[in-house]
């Protein structure tokens, strides 16, 4: 089965040849989870885009536009035709901080959630699903993927084990335990050499710039400065 690509904004004359596409080349198939994207692939390949394109390459079937996170392609026929475009690169960021500085894309970057800076491409189809059908601000995309897998993990457990000792009057008590475990586990590690926040675990000595009794007992006292 082939489809035919069309430009968008682009005039096609009667008796013109408009570039096909053969699906059969698909690995994964039409019904893959992954065939938006090869299908993007092989429509960048087919218009021998420049490496790097694939990402603003912008495909329409028949007012539809195809995004990565759904799970199989359209239902093609013979001879369909699938609108593209290519968005423009955005200019380089010196460029940009001529204009203004700079401040408004860093703040943009800082308060925009990453969706490719996820590790598993499940999570990256989860949230892009999230965002562009169910529409959730960046703010509760970052709050809900802030957790690993892992991290969800222990919180069910945590809860289900907490369930339990509530049920032999032993909430308080699991409670206290769990409060004194996270504290422990987020203490961190110290590098060789580097002094503690806390004086008694540096022989008590003091940090530079730290205010001590003995510095007030002498300037307020005593009357000295040092």
């Amino acid at each position: 089965m082939r489809v035919r690509l069309r430009k968008v904004g682009g005039l096609v004359r009667k008796g013109e040849n408009l570039v096909e596409v053969d699906l059969d080349l698909l690995r994964c198939g039409k019904d893959g989870g992954d065939a938006v994207v090869e299908f993007r692939e092989l429509v960048a390949r087919t218009l021998r885009l420049e490496e790097g394109a694939v990402s603003r390459l912008r495909l329409v079937h028949k007012g539809i536009v195809l995004h990565n996170y759904d799970d199989r392609l359209p239902n093609f026929q013979d001879s369909d035709v699938v609108s593209y475009a290519v968005a423009l690169d955005a200019p380089e960021e010196y460029l940009r901080e001529r204009i203004d500085g700079g401040f408004e894309e860093q703040e943009e970057r800082d308060l925009r959630f990453d969706i490719e800076s996820l590790p598993s491409h499940w999570q990256r189809k989860v949230a892009s699903y999230l965002r562009h059908r169910l529409h959730l601000s960046d703010t509760l995309l970052s709050v809900l993927f802030a957790l690993s897998p892992t991290g969800y993990a222990t919180v069910l457990v945590w809860f289900l084990l907490g369930r339990l000792a509530s049920a032999y009057d032993l909430g308080a008590v699991y409670l206290l335990l769990s409060m004194v475990a996270f504290i422990f586990m987020n203490l961190g590690k110290r590098r060789e050499g580097e002094a503690s926040a806390y004086t008694i675990f540096n022989n008590f000595q003091a940090l530079p710039g730290q205010l001590t009794g003995d510095q007030l007992d002498r300037q307020m006292v005593r009357g000295q400065l040092t």
